[in-house]
Parts: C-alpha cells; sequence; structure tokens
C-alpha cells in the first residue's frame, strides 16, 4: 500500500536510532567514569556485591588503623615498663652493695636508703601517669581493653598490663637501711624485676601479634579491591571498541532516516 499518512521506513530507522543513542550514551557513561556499573540498572546484583566489598574494604583499613594505634599504646606501656625496670636494677644494685659488711648503717646505708626512696617515687610516678589519649596504662587499671582491628565484630585483641606501681611490684618497703634489710631486699627486687620482665615479653607479645593481623589485613585489602575491580570497572578495549560501533551505527542512521524521507518525495511521480 502506498501511503504517506505513515513513514514506515523512517519510524523503524527512528527506533532503532533511540536503541543505538541509548548504547552510546552508555557506551560514553562507561568511558568518562572507568566503570562498568554507573547505575543500579547497569547490575543490580553486582552493585550489590560491589557495595557489600566496600564495606569489608572501609572497616579492613580502619582495623588497620586501629591496630597502628594499638602498636603505638603497646609501645608507650613498654617503655614506661623499660625505665622502671631501669630504677629497679639500680635499686637492686644498692641493695647489693648495702648488704656488704663494709657499710655502716649510718650515714652509708641511711644515704644508700635515701636514694631508694625518690626511686620507689618515680616509679610510682611513672605507673600513674603513663598514659595514652588519656588511658591509663600501668596503674593497673588498663585490664582486658579491646582493640578492634577487622571489620568484623569478633575480631577484637585484649590487651591488659599488670600495675606496674611499686605495691603492685611488691617494692613498696625496701628498706636497705640495715645489713639484713639490704639482704632481704635483694630477694624482693628480683621477684619485681621477674615480674616486670614477663610483662615486657608480654608487650612484646601482643606487638607480634598486632603487627601480624595487621599484614593479614592488608592482604586482604589487596584481594578485595582487585575483586572489586573485576564487578564495578569497565572493560576499556571492549568499551573503545562499542564506542566506535555505536558512532558507524549513528551515522549510517543519519543517513538512512535521510534516505527514507527521501522516498516518499518519489510519491510526488504519481501526480505528474
Amino acid at each position: 500500500m502506498t501511503s504517506i499518512g505513515t513513514n514506515r521506513p523512517a519510524l523503524r530507522v527512528h527506533y532503532h536510532g533511540d536503541l543505538n543513542n541509548t548504547k552510546l550514551t552508555e557506551t560514553i557513561e562507561r568511558l568518562s567514569s572507568g566503570q562498568r556499573i554507573t547505575n543500579a540498572a547497569d547490575d543490580a546484583a553486582g552493585l550489590f556485591v560491589a557495595n557489600r566489598i566496600k564495606s569489608e574494604i572501609r572497616g579492613l583499613e580502619r582495623g588497620i588503623q586501629n591496630a597502628g594505634d594499638a602498636l603505638g599504646l603497646v609501645s608507650t606501656a613498654e617503655n614506661g615498663m623499660q625505665e622502671i625496670r631501669n630504677m629497679i636494677l639500680r635499686m637492686r644494685e644498692l641493695a647489693v652493695q648495702m648488704a656488704n659488711g663494709v657499710y655502716n648503717d649510718g650515714p652509708d646505708r641511711g644515704y644508700a636508703q635515701t636514694e631508694i626512696n625518690q626511686l620507689m617515687r618515680q616509679v610510682d610516678m611513672i605507673a600513674d601517669n603513663a598514659d595514652f589519649n588519656g588511658v591509663k596504662l600501668l596503674d593497673g587499671s588498663f585490664q582486658n581493653v579491646n582493640i578492634q582491628t577487622s571489620h568484623n565484630a569478633d575480631e577484637r585483641i585484649s590487651l591488659y598490663f599488670r600495675s606496674n606501681t611499686t605495691s603492685g611490684l611488691g617494692i613498696d618497703t625496701v628498706d636497705i637501711s640495715t645489713q639484713n634489710g639490704a639482704k632481704a631486699a635483694m630477694t624482693t627486687l628480683n621477684t619485681a624485676l621477674e615480674k616486670i620482665s614477663e610483662q615486657l615479653s608480654m608487650a612484646g607479645g601482643f606487638q607480634n601479634r598486632i603487627k601480624h593481623g595487621m599484614s593479614l589485613s592488608a592482604l586482604l585489602v589487596k584481594s578485595s579491591t582487585i575483586s572489586l575491580g573485576r564487578i564495578m570497572d569497565a572493560d576499556m578495549a571492549e568499551e573503545s571498541t562499542q564506542l566506535s560501533k555505536a558512532q558507524v551505527l549513528a551515522k549510517a542512521n543519519t543517513a538512512m532516516l535521510a534516505q527514507a524521507n527521501q522516498s516518499m518525495s518519489s510519491i510526488l511521480t504519481l501526480f505528474s
């Protein structure tokens, strides 16, 4: 049927042109953003998985930062305990010295006791004031403090330090003002050194554990980021090919639309 009311060829060309323009727009969006999924309609399931992976990556990265803070905390506690240990070593040295019978109780052992008293006060000062971000570390109140080291709620490390005050270490009554007192102090100070050495070893164990956890989290961030890229990243080579194809089709569509409109003019020959 010959008709001028409906230009069927032009309508078909227009229909395919709209489809091609939609594809061209999508391809340009992917190339300009570098993302395969630019909106939920592109891949709803893939977007859901990608968002979950993003959440895990952000949690892992925050966990690594938390672990770094924990390392700083443990290092601060270790430094305080190292200094306390040094003072206890000096106290024991004095005890060994005053246990020797060549010294008199006064003034020799009295002067040594004066130094012992000052060292004990300094031990308490360090233990009572050592803190990290306002959190006391060595006064005995730092017990079972949880460090969130990953994105899962159960991935936590529990840290604790015993009291490193003179009373906590059992050296608050050290008295070397007599020879017998000096001998007894040697045993007391040996026990204190064992306690603080145990805690220093524990601090080293905490640090190694935290570092291994950080290493694992960093590997998980890397692998999760790669997985996210497989889902979200556009294949630039493929999209470039699609862009060239869509551009060629757009030009062809324009040319065919002109041909479809031109073909209608042939109907005029019926009137000549």
